[in-house]
């Protein structure tokens, strides 16, 4: 896990949208912390930190998680866009905007980016368990 060490959440605050009949949608505004002195970042790279794209996707599973309540599994990644680095010590405040839809089946699509006022770093759809 990452989350409480790596990055912390600091505030979610849930949009309720209207939605298809047995297709709840919710869109939540999610304010994260970065810790800039992780050790993950001394390998990552040092004197140049920059938070990998694996741990930007677990970030938004564990933020997932933590919106449900309960521990969502990551099935498929689809259109995964990383379009800029993120220095922790530049960018140690990020939110991420995300838009959940929940079937009768339990499969969860998500849609997710990660920014930092009007830059975007990180975007992708995803499916949950």
């Amino acid at each position: 896990m990452l989350k409480g060490t790596f990055f912390r959440i600091e505030q979610i605050t849930e949009n309720k949208s209207d939605s298809l009949p047995g297709t709840p949608t919710s869109s939540y505004c999610i304010g994260i912390s970065l810790d800039p002195d992780h050790s993950l970042y001394e390998g990552h790279f040092p004197g140049n930190p920059v938070v990998p794209g694996v741990c930007q996707i677990r970030m938004i599973t564990e933020i997932v998680s933590e919106i449900r309540g309960k521990e969502v599994r990551l099935v498929e990644a689809d259109n995964i866009k990383f379009l800029s680095m993120i220095n922790p010590k530049d960018h140690p405040q990020l939110t991420v905007d995300c838009t959940i839809k929940e079937n009768e089946e339990g499969i969860i699509r998500v849609t997710a980016s990660l920014s930092d006022h009007e830059q975007v770093f990180f975007k992708y759809k995803s499916i949950f368990a």
